[in-house]
């Protein structure tokens, strides 16, 4: 599982969730939305026990370990798309090994 969130996407958070250094943003795994019955969401919140954390622009971004179900076998990338000035997702399933 890696996490890449790139520096233009950290300061658009920073921006629009009035960020402070410091703050964290978690990602996490859900059971509805639009990929097949699972989704996943972002949350203003402090770790308590990362999986991964990536810090880009002094905001901490990281997955819970209790959300590993939904990352696992998966890369995410949060970059910005500056025409329409929102973070986009991209999420690769890795290949089994």
């Amino acid at each position: 599982m890696k996490l890449n969130v790139t520096s233009d996407a950290a300061k658009w958070y920073i921006k629009e969730m009035d960020l402070k250094p410091g703050d964290s943003i978690k990602f996490f795994g859900k059971v509805y939305g639009p990929h097949g019955g699972f989704s996943f969401a972002i949350s203003k919140m402090d770790p308590s026990r990362p999986f991964i954390l990536e810090t880009v622009e002094g905001i901490n971004f990281y997955i819970e370990k209790s959300d590993d179900w939904f990352f696992i076998d998966k890369d995410l990338t949060v970059s910005l798309d500056t025409e329409r000035n929102e973070p986009t997702y991209e999420v690769i399933m890795k290949e089994e090994q």
